[in-house]
């Protein structure tokens, strides 16, 4: 069994569902174990995500977290648009069953349209957890604020395979919030940071084609909107797009695989279609001309996903 978690609120609910079917539609959905961790999620949204993954055959659990679990975290990167439950990763070895050793967790920003099982069967025996660098280049300003080798890089937190046994048996989660009281004043971007900061020595790097975000399909600098950059290859067939910016949804998204969530989208039993007003559409028109007319340089590589 393959057990995926998501940490959500209400206002990631539908974009989870097209996590979940995205990775039904390349997974044998008995295999598939959804665990949903949330805070207060209506009853509603439970059953329509317990529906979801019960279309193809998959099974889903549901987990509350009560609020002295993550007391004493705050968010700071982008504390306007999260919340608390960007730190429910750093809880999940108490919040999942024992019989759970180890468990694959994804943010709802993403589509899986590989095999699970690849990643699924790394080896992280001795180690924490197991994550993807967050740019093919690492960020040197990362590991020089968090003090350590620019060497152990800097992995993304929305796709990471953890060690739930390993975490039990050393206590990580108890290590997690007293490195937290003691570092808060550096670990500026929440999880990621804390993440990173305790398990910089202790994880596995996997390949970029499992977490490929929204930077990778940008023009390079200096470069120009037809070059072929030497990882093209991954950012055409990724194994999980992750849409880490912009999202598909928004009226501003200039993902070159932006349309590639509205299919799963239209795949999931019951979804409301993601309908636009006159004002979204308009601000589109209006976001995009300056680009159409030439007047600005285009962002984004001329890619298609290869299927």
């Amino acid at each position: 069994m393959i057990h995926v978690v998501f940490a959500i609120d209400h206002n990631y609910v539908r974009h989870c569902a097209v996590t979940m079917m995205s990775a039904m539609c390349y997974n044998r959905p008995a295999d598939l174990v959804f665990h949903v961790v949330s805070a207060g999620l209506p009853r509603q949204d439970g059953e329509m995500l317990r529906g979801v993954a019960s279309s193809r055959g998959a099974s889903l659990q549901l987990h509350e977290v009560a609020d002295e679990q993550v007391a004493g975290y705050e968010v700071k990167w982008r504390k306007d648009k999260l919340n608390l439950s960007v730190f429910y990763r750093c809880i999940l070895a108490s919040l999942l069953p024992p019989t759970v050793s180890k468990a694959l967790y994804l943010d709802s920003d993403l589509l899986v349209l590989d095999d699970l099982g690849g990643l699924w069967n790394t080896d992280i025996s001795g180690c924490a957890l197991a994550g993807v660098p967050d740019d093919f280049v690492v960020n040197p300003a990362h590991c020089e604020r968090l003090g350590y080798p620019l060497a152990d890089n800097y992995f993304n937190g929305g796709v990471l395979l953890l060690n739930l046994d390993y975490w039990r048996e050393h206590g990580l989660e108890e290590l997690c919030k007293r490195h937290y009281r003691a570092h808060a004043d550096r670990l500026v971007y929440n999880d990621q940071d804390l993440l990173n900061s305790l398990f910089h020595d202790c994880k596995v790097l996997l390949d970029m084609k499992w977490n490929v975000q929204e930077g990778a399909y940008r023009i390079p600098k200096g470069g120009a909107a037809d070059c072929r950059p030497p990882y093209i290859e991954t950012i055409e067939h990724p194994s999980i797009l992750h849409y880490s910016s912009r999202k598909p949804w928004q009226y501003h998204c200039m993902h070159p695989l932006k349309e590639l969530y509205f299919e799963y989208e239209r795949m999931v039993p019951g979804m409301p279609g993601h309908g636009e007003g006159w004002g979204a559409r308009l601000h589109r028109f209006v976001h995009f001309l300056p680009y159409t007319l030439g007047l600005k340089r285009k962002k984004y590589l001329n890619v298609r996903y290869r299927r």
